[in-house]
């Protein structure tokens, strides 16, 4: 691994699958259907000094029992069934987990999993994440779809100094690669109703930028909705001193564009709602090269044609204005 080359990590966040159809053979008739999601936490000479989070949401007709097994270890915690948790308690070697086996989330009224990493900070010294593989252990009690996907939270790495003879990181931990599922990447806050997800664009290769995260939402939802330029925009730099401005690439760079946009078309018709602004961004969209007008995991429905939006405003406003 070379610093800087966090890409093949960064976007391994998700996996799902069946916990009837893909669960294990067992040789034991009486063992219930389980998955295993498999978390890869960072090791080889580095400490991992952030709280990991994962997450695992499934339907709500379903039950599911969860435990958790630390790397290269044979003790797992205990199995904790529907509305059961622990807290910070104490594993082997020093650090902490918790987790929490929640019905009915209040967002959604699905169930969640929720399994949290966190290292330890006393007096004697500062313990690390274990680096390897821990093993979460989805366990099936009462099924009647057994879908289920999981999550883990995207940090940037960041070096920390060092502790001890260890290099101390703010570091993302990842799904081990055989497990990862390529898509519904996009952000939590990028999934709701009314907000418009933004993938980022690079206009000059003509393609989606590999820092851009792909849809659908779980429960199938288009997401991203548009795409617009995100690759090597001049932005101000508040951070540096001295540097008044820098080059800079992501979906923090295409969203302002986007957001851009549909303040030029409220500008010209303050009575916008956001489902017509979506509907706007979608009936104008161009094609990505080799693309049609179909919705696309990574692209959405294409590239923001600013002024088509904006014309297609103003015949909307035509429109209402020869309305009786």
């Amino acid at each position: 691994m070379q610093p800087g080359d966090w890409g093949y990590v960064i976007g391994r966040v998700h996996t799902g699958g069946n916990i009837l159809a893909d669960c294990p053979p067992s040789a034991d008739p009486g063992q219930p259907p389980y998955c295993d999601v498999y978390w890869v936490v960072v090791g080889d000479g580095v400490s991992d000094l952030s709280e990991n989070e994962l997450e695992v949401w499934y339907s709500p007709g379903d039950r599911f029992a969860v435990q958790l097994k630390p790397p290269n270890s044979d003790q797992w915690t205990a199995l904790l069934e529907p509305r059961q948790f622990i807290e910070n308690q104490e594993l082997e070697g020093g650090i902490f987990a918790s987790i929490y086996n929640e019905l009915y989330n209040p967002a959604n009224g699905h169930n969640t999993i929720s399994v949290y990493l966190s290292p330890l900070f006393s007096p004697q010294g500062v313990v690390g994440v274990r680096g390897g593989t821990w093993t979460v252990r989805l366990v099936a009690r009462d099924v009647r779809d057994g879908r289920y996907d999981a999550w883990i939270e995207r940090d940037d790495p960041r070096r920390l100094g060092k502790t001890g003879l260890r290099e101390a990181w703010s570091f993302p931990s990842f799904f081990a690669e055989r497990y990862n599922v390529d898509n519904s990447s996009v952000n939590s806050l990028a999934c709701g109703n009314l907000v418009i997800s933004v993938a980022n664009l690079d206009p000059a290769a003509g393609r989606i930028h590999h820092t851009s995260s792909q849809g659908p939402t779980r429960d199938g939802r288009p997401k991203p909705e548009i795409a617009a330029p995100g690759v090597g925009i001049l932005a101000a730099c508040g951070f540096t001193p001295g540097k008044r401005w820098l080059g800079m690439t992501d979906t923090s760079m295409a969203s302002p564009y986007v957001a851009g946009v549909i303040g030029r078309m409220l500008a010209l018709d303050p009575q916008l709602t956001a489902a017509q602004i979506g509907g706007i961004l979608r009936r104008t969209a161009t094609p990505l090269p080799g693309g049609d007008y179909h919705w696309r995991d990574d692209a959405g429905f294409g590239a923001i044609n600013p002024a088509a939006c904006l014309a297609e405003v103003r015949r909307l406003r035509q429109r209402e204005d020869r309305t009786p």
